[in-house]
């Protein structure tokens, strides 16, 4: 109830089917016949630092060329004009390759990903030059966590695996002139993965991942900062709900080999909050809520398990859902997780004999 997922299947239909036809030419344009008649790389088209020789080609015969003009295929267009309508525009810079440099600040919403093959790569801004975005720390942030999934290399400005400039792509176009937080994924091992191996090893390693990027799409710079929840264990027994969570500042987003450890991922825990039947972002006076308790009396770690047994009395029976969410010591709270529980048809009886119902 509090995240839209809008996918696009196909940007490139006409390439697609070029593609799989002629499965060794590896094509990845339009079928745009202007100038050499071999298409437009749509991944260098987009309106924000388009033309920039250092990230595409302006040789109609190159397999990076940028088009025209910016924005001028209308698979580039659609995709465009469809992003405008998803992502506010209070958020947008009136000028957004000279105030390139002005941080967008914690306070946007929106969650962009470009997903391609091959290579295993996850990548985001600055794309079209080697150096940082001024919203580095979030998305560099998203960008480790992402990895703890899949444990795909990182591509990004001052990145020891930064490849080569990718000037007019679509990532930076996301979050260079709509501000959101904007990745891309080189998913696989193949250009024309096997359907098996994607199946197997693919889609397991990414989904977890995309499905967190999900749970921060509301808030990314701000939540992507917070403590994860890392595991959420519930078991009903002897009247009351145990539940058992680990949670941490640190593991998600300092587990990169050769990486020192991130601004955001240092912080202690300072507590953690468990709701039952809503959402932390709903949550009203009057709603269920308890601050769980840590196993070991101290809240002085990056990483801390917690505790607390909600009583069933009063509750009824059937499907529940509690929700977890972890602050740090500078005061960011981190993605929300949750979890069901079932309560017994017996806790209806007890709850019925202890009012003295029938």
């Amino acid at each position: 109830d509090h995240t839209e997922i809008h996918a696009i299947l196909y940007v490139n239909p006409d390439g697609r089917y070029i593609s799989e036809k002629y499965p060794n030419s590896y094509w990845r344009k339009n079928l745009n016949p202007e100038g050499c008649g071999n298409g437009v790389d749509l991944n260098r088209n987009l309106d924000f630092m388009w033309g920039d020789r250092n990230g595409a080609s302006n040789d109609p015969c190159a397999n990076d060329y940028h088009g025209s003009s910016p924005n001028s295929e209308p698979e580039t267009q659609a995709v465009v004009e469809y992003a405008k309508k998803l992502f506010p525009e209070g958020q947008r810079k009136d000028n957004p390759e000279k105030e390139m440099n002005t941080a967008f600040g914690e306070d946007i919403t929106g969650v962009y990903i470009d997903i391609h093959s091959s290579g295993g790569f996850v990548y985001y801004p600055w794309g079209h030059r080697d150096a940082k975005s001024p919203d580095n720390e979030a998305l560099e942030a998203l960008g480790r966590k992402i990895n703890y999934f899949n444990g795909y290399k990182i591509w990004a400005g001052s990145q020891p695996d930064f490849m080569y400039e990718a000037s007019g792509d679509f990532s930076d176009y996301m979050y260079g002139a709509l501000g959101v937080a904007s990745f891309g994924y080189e998913i696989g091992d193949d250009f024309q993965q096997d359907c098996s191996r994607f199946e197997n090893k693919v889609v397991p390693i990414n989904l977890p991942s995309l499905i967190y990027t999900a749970k921060i799409a509301m808030k990314p710079y701000k939540e992507v900062k917070g403590p994860d929840v890392l595991d959420v264990n519930t078991r009903v027994l002897g009247g009351r709900v145990r539940v058992r969570v680990i949670a941490s500042d640190s593991k998600m987003v300092n587990t990169i080999k050769g990486f020192p450890n991130h601004s955001s991922g240092n912080q202690i825990i300072k507590a953690v909050q468990l709701y039952l039947d809503v959402h932390p972002d709903d949550y009203q006076e009057g709603d269920k809520k308890w601050n769980m308790e840590v196993v070991d009396d101290n809240w002085d770690t990056t990483e801390e398990t917690v505790r607390f047994n909600i009583p069933t009395q009063g509750l009824s029976s059937g499907r529940h859902t509690v929700y977890v969410q972890a602050i740090d010591s500078r005061g960011y709270k981190g993605p929300v997780s949750s979890k069901f529980i079932d309560i017994p048809k017996q806790n209806s009886y007890l709850r019925s004999n202890l009012r003295g119902g029938p």
